[in-house]
């Protein structure tokens, strides 16, 4: 039974024995929040507490699963920039789903609204069509001048209607074409922002999982190599731990900024979760995509890093990767999981080294 499921069962039971059922329930799932805070050294921010929240009440099933793999992978437990990104990924992501989904609904409104409009607009021009039919139909060659007059006049008004019809028609639409453009261009920043990592700038975690399923498809129809290493900074929770997360930030940054700096522009570079990012490299072989993983993890070896405002010496940063190529019968997930072995690997056996297979 995971944590979550413990917790969960624990807060249940107290919840169901009588006596201020709901403020118990609340406060049991609060304490386990907090005791889950002091277990990992993670301050109870509102992300932070969000996401142990979700754990603990057993509501999230992606959230929980990542979670425990995590613990199972790390001795060290959870740190904060794990947490940041599993709320990226479990929790904001369904809010700016949901301003997606708001966004969506608002224009299919306005779409209706102009074809509510058009439907309006063809109803009275077919009534304009047919006072024009019967007016003319009413004209006769023994017509009298008042009864020709009384037929023009008729036309004319209609006529005068139509117009207004039309200028309020155009109105009408322009306004509705301003409200989608205002709404389409909100659309693509909701859509943008779901895609990107707000530390490093890099792709997410969401826009790797949408991206490489495409890209392993256009390597097996155009018969082309395609490689992905997983990368992750070394003694990352060492580099927290000493120097404050503040400069961990920093070392994210400068790695992501390298990692974009060095490969090809069609190449993905993604930041996967905490320290842990991934390069998709398409159309390169594995010998090239190893070079240029070598050439950033020798750029990152000889980098001397120091705290700005103190001058104190940060040293040496360091990165392992685990590199592996698109074999036939290969899934995102089996891609992935071989990748991530071999960094397992690299970092078992000395860290700051490639591993390929």
């Amino acid at each position: 039974m995971t944590a979550a499921a413990q917790f969960s069962e624990s807060a249940h039971e107290r919840a169901t024995n009588g006596g201020g059922k709901i403020f118990e329930s609340s406060m049991d799932v609060a304490n386990s929040v907090l005791d889950l805070c002091r277990e990992h050294l993670t301050p109870p921010t509102p992300k932070n507490y969000e996401v142990w929240h979700y754990y603990i009440d057993g509501d999230n099933a992606g959230l929980i699963e990542c979670i425990d793999q995590t613990l199972e992978k790390s001795q060290a437990g959870m740190n904060e920039y794990e947490l940041q990104q599993i709320h990226e990924q479990y929790v904001s992501k369904g809010q700016l789903g949901s301003d997606v989904i708001k966004t969506s609904h608002d224009m299919g409104e306005q779409l209706k609204a102009i074809q509510s409009i058009l439907k309006n607009y063809a109803s009275s021009s077919q009534s304009f069509g047919d006072t024009l039919t019967a007016s003319l139909d009413e004209l006769t060659p023994t017509s009298t001048v008042e009864q020709i007059a009384q037929s023009l006049h008729c036309i004319l008004t209609e006529n005068d209607r139509m117009q207004r019809e039309t200028e309020e028609l155009r109105s009408s639409v322009q306004r509705s074409q301003q409200q989608i453009s205002s709404l389409e261009e909100r659309l693509c920043e909701a859509m943008e922002v779901s895609q990107v990592d707000p530390l490093t700038q890099l792709y997410n975690r969401r826009h790797y999982d949408e991206q490489l399923p495409k890209a392993i498809v256009r390597a097996a129809l155009e018969k082309s190599p395609l490689c992905l290493a997983v990368a992750d900074i070394d003694h990352f929770k060492r580099i927290n731990d000493t120097f404050g997360h503040q400069i961990g930030d920093g070392v994210l940054k400068m790695f992501a900024d390298l990692l974009s700096k060095n490969v090809k522009g069609r190449d993905l570079v993604a930041r996967y979760g905490g320290e842990e990012f991934v390069v998709v490299f398409e159309e390169t072989s594995p010998k090239d995509a190893f070079s240029i993983l070598e050439k950033i993890r020798v750029k990152l070896e000889l980098t001397t890093l120091k705290v700005r405002k103190t001058s104190e010496m940060i040293g040496n940063i360091t990165a392992s990767f685990g590199l592996t190529n698109l074999e036939e019968g290969d899934d995102p997930d089996s891609l992935f999981e071989r990748a991530d072995a071999l960094l397992y690997e690299a970092k078992q056996t000395g860290r700051n080294k490639i591993i390929f297979s």
